[in-house]
């Protein structure tokens, strides 16, 4: 029977403040003030602190982690399952059911779940002690001891999904300090030694011979009564197969990043995502500044991962001659809300391991997909789908900007947008050969539609004083008939029939809305008889269904993380994210406040070239004029 839910809660420490509410939505109690009569203690997995208030009297609720966790589960960051216990008793939880043994031995999913995938670190019909991932060290080597004590003639391999435990070699003991997959070694074992219950469940489900460090404990000790299960991403309650699968999911992206990894020329704000996006087995990634650095910290194995536009001209070389894979990495198309150049993390990225999106000069790991690759029904639907959420959503790659519901727009005339662009962009430097600035592309437009009701929008970066191309109001009104600096993107594609652009992305927002694109140079999603191309050698030699450039661009080039959560995510989820987070901000032009919009300009005058040449000092590549401030 499911003992009544606490009246109140009352927090002991940082760990039960940081999962509150999923406490909460597990207890239906409400946390409180620890003087409020009959208000229960929440204490985080620690016994002695338990009995403590046991003794006291009060009535304790001990949590722990759950038996399956995502390889990106913190407390801060939300778990996946969590155990509770009142008073030494389970508290709520569903029984394990009959399928859970099959589904387990499927999923072969055991605790933090951060090991890699197979491998034979265990010889057959080895005697296993099989370590605790949740346990300290100090419990796992008792745990050693009372094994070795009980079996004085046996030697021991000492191993754990989260690697050796802070236990030592003897003869006795072959200790793996390195992370193994428990399901691989538990099948391989002779006889497996366990302490806790989610140990002994994946030793018998994977065969083994068990011997329990205690009382013997089955599946339903493991993932039954007592245990929780909760959403990844949005923490909230779940059912277990639907969050089982959700985890096997996210550890699935973890395995992704299936060698060491090092990241050259990453600014500090940046970092945090990019470690989230490129943490896999092999621990966190490396960072460096420099090309020589990275090859000297590169471990045996590892992969290069450098920011395109900050990385060192020597580095592929470099790279080339040690052996060493390079990709180059950089913000995806559905990024954040608010600008890059104002310090706003991005929550996508692509890695680009043949060139870069943007620079047409080779080609790039999306243009590669486009022209190569096989676009079955279900993918094609899954992108028609996400193009009309992100038309629903009104999501763009920055999502800021104003609207204009004033009813001043003509009816009787054809509506031409013209985006800016950043001057010094590569992808206009690079791949706009014939019209390379603002004005040229402006006075290109009105050639080409003289009798259109011509708007033109500064580029965000631009329009904030941070990067070069600003034409002045009074120049850019010769030829334009509105300057609509400040409004937002979707808010013009809504009211606009066409779009004439260099290279920027809001050709391709217009395109999935519908729109007739001109474009003047060769940008990712020109060339494939989806746009009117005017640059020079634009056809890629196949065309593309709408559906299938947005399955290569949206689903087979980036990589999404969950800007809340901080762990991988699906495009889908992404979108979700983002529309919280544009609809919970204050409409504004750039999302900047003044102080915020001052601060950053002194940046890029004042910050930016002192910092530029130290670098050049340490011999690292100078970005382009006007990238985001270190």
């Amino acid at each position: 029977m499911r003992p009544s839910p606490p009246p109140s809660l009352f927090s002991t420490g940082r760990t039960i403040r940081s999962l509150r509410a999923q406490i909460e939505a597990a207890t239906q109690g409400r946390f409180a003030q620890p003087f409020r009569p009959g208000a229960v203690a929440v204490v985080w997995g620690r016994r002695s602190a338990a009995e403590a208030l046991s003794r006291l009297g009060r009535p304790v609720l001990r949590v722990a982690p759950g038996p399956a966790l995502s390889p990106y589960d913190t407390p801060a960051t939300g778990l996946a399952s969590l155990r509770l216990t009142l008073d030494g008793m389970p508290f709520g939880g569903v029984p394990a059911g009959g399928a859970l043994a099959d589904r387990l031995s499927a999923l072969r999913l055991h605790g933090r779940n951060r090991f890699p995938g197979g491998g034979d670190a265990v010889p057959e019909g080895t005697a296993l002690i099989l370590l605790d991932g949740n346990a300290t060290p100090a419990r796992n080597r008792d745990f050693v001891a009372r094994v070795l004590a009980r079996h004085p003639g046996t030697a021991f391999v000492v191993a754990g999904p989260e690697g050796g435990g802070g236990v030592r070699s003897t003869p006795r003991l072959r200790v793996l300090h390195d992370p193994i997959d428990p399901w691989a070694a538990c099948a391989s074992a002779a006889r497996v030694f366990v302490a806790d219950a989610v140990s002994a469940c994946t030793a018998r489900l994977s065969g083994a011979d068990v011997f329990e460090d205690g009382p013997t404990t089955g599946i339903e000790d493991a993932f039954g009564v007592g245990v929780h299960w909760f959403d990844p991403w949005t923490r909230t309650p779940i059912a277990r197969e639907d969050c089982l699968d959700r985890i096997a999911w996210l550890r699935a992206r973890f395995r992704d990043n299936d060698r060491p990894t090092v990241l050259v020329g990453i600014s500090r704000w940046k970092r945090p995502g990019l470690d989230a996006f490129t943490t896999g087995p092999f621990g966190p990634p490396v960072h460096a500044m420099g090309a020589e650095e990275a090859i000297r910290l590169a471990p045996p194995g590892a992969r290069v991962l450098a920011w395109a536009t900050r990385m060192p001209d020597h580095l592929e070389d470099l790279c080339a001659k040690a052996g060493l894979p390079l990709s180059r990495v950089e913000d995806g198309f559905l990024r954040s809300v608010g600008l890059g150049a104002s310090l706003q993390p991005g929550a996508s990225i692509v890695v680009d391991d043949a060139g870069i999106y943007y620079d047409p000069r080779r080609d790039s790991r999306l243009a590669l997909i486009l022209k190569g690759a096989s676009f079955p029904p279900d993918l094609v639907a899954r992108a028609e789908a996400l193009r009309r959420l992100v038309i629903a959503r009104r999501l763009t790659k920055y999502n800021v900007g104003l609207s204009d519901d004033s009813n001043s727009w003509p009816t009787d005339r054809r509506i031409v947008l013209v985006p800016g662009q950043v001057e010094d962009d590569a992808s206009v430097r690079h791949g706009s050969p014939v019209v390379r600035s603002n004005r040229a592309l402006l006075a290109a437009a009105r050639a080409r539609n003289p009798d259109a009701f011509l708007l033109y929008k500064p580029h965000p970066d631009v329009e904030a004083g941070f990067r070069p191309g600003k034409i002045p109001e009074a120049e850019a009104l010769t030829l334009a008939d509105r300057i609509v600096g400040g409004l937002s993107i979707v808010d013009l594609l809504d009211r606009a029939h066409h779009v004439e652009t260099m290279t920027s992305l809001a050709g391709f927002e217009a395109l999935i809305r519908g729109l007739t694109v001109a474009v003047h140079g060769r940008p990712f999603y020109s060339g494939w008889g989806l746009t009117e191309d005017l640059a020079p050698n634009a056809d890629r030699g196949r065309r593309l269904a709408l559906d299938e450039l947005v399955a290569g661009t949206l689903l087979l080039y980036p990589l999404y993380l969950d800007p809340v959560a901080m762990k991988p995510c699906s495009a889908e989820q992404l979108l979700d994210r983002l529309a919280q987070e544009r609809d919970a901000a204050a409409p504004s032009a750039l999302a900047l406040s003044q102080r915020t919009l001052l601060t950053m300009r002194a940046r890029y005058v004042v910050l930016n070239p002192i910092v530029r040449a130290l670098r050049a000092r340490r011999g690292i590549a100078r970005p382009p004029k006007g990238d985001a401030p270190e």
